[in-house]
């Protein structure tokens, strides 16, 4: 006779679990004394406000004074002395056509031909560059830029009579355009005029340089006072 089976289920012995004291986390309820993130802001903005009974003055910087320049007016001097080279080399033409004798030239031929607008021309370019670049330079630089602008003359004229004579078919060659007497002349009236207008103007610029040299000086006289001022007060 079979045995009767034993069917009763076998229970498992329960797990037993062990809390460490390491692992017990025990969260706080805030408090007032804890701080918030609102009591932060609040105390980083009650920091940014001025105390009751102070005012907070914002004031500009300094600005040091601008330098004047004289290229506005240099230039228009420069323009000036160019009117002035227009007559001169004129009168200088007319010279030299009443004592040479020119074949047929008249001075009413000469004066709208192109020997001689085309150096009045690159006269005004040249001295308007130079009076740019020295500015507020002494005599000295118009004395030394006179050179350039006689350069720039005579290169200019001889350069564009070749291109002007090229253009309507009948180019004398380089060797006659450069030894052209009213060239050369013209390159001489070029420089004597850069030099002697160059001196109004370099006497303007000394003086404007002058007059900065004493408006900053009282400008850091000025900010070491306040500087001064405000020291005592701390």
């Amino acid at each position: 006779m079979a045995q009767a089976r034993d069917e009763t289920p076998v229970t498992e012995p329960d797990e037993e679990i062990v809390i460490e004291d390491d692992e017990i986390v025990v969260e706080e309820a805030p408090t007032s004394e804890s701080p918030t993130a609102t009591a932060t802001l609040t105390d980083e903005r009650v920091e940014s406000t001025p105390p009751a009974g102070e005012r907070v003055i914002y004031t500009n910087a300094p600005v040091p004074p601008k330098a004047r320049s004289n290229r506005i007016v240099g230039a228009l001097l420069a323009v000036a002395g160019a009117a002035l080279f227009a007559v001169l080399y004129g009168l200088v033409g007319a010279a030299m056509i009443s004592w040479r004798g020119t074949g047929g030239l008249t001075v009413a031929d000469f004066v709208t031909d192109a020997i001689f607008w085309i150096p009045v021309l690159f006269f005004t370019l040249g001295f308007v560059l130079l009076v740019l670049l020295v500015n507020r330079a002494a005599w000295w630089a118009h004395v030394l830029g006179s050179l350039a602008v006689a350069l720039v003359t005579y290169v200019g004229a001889v350069g564009m009579l070749l291109l002007v004579t090229g253009i309507v078919g009948a180019s004398p060659g380089l060797g006659v355009v450069a030894t052209n007497p009213f060239v050369i002349a013209a390159a001489i009236v070029a420089r004597e005029v850069s030099i002697w207008v160059g001196l109004l103007i370099a006497r303007r610029g000394q003086r404007l340089v002058a007059r900065n040299r004493a408006d900053r000086e009282a400008f850091d006289a000025e900010q070491a006072g306040d500087d001064g001022t405000a020291a005592a007060r701390a």
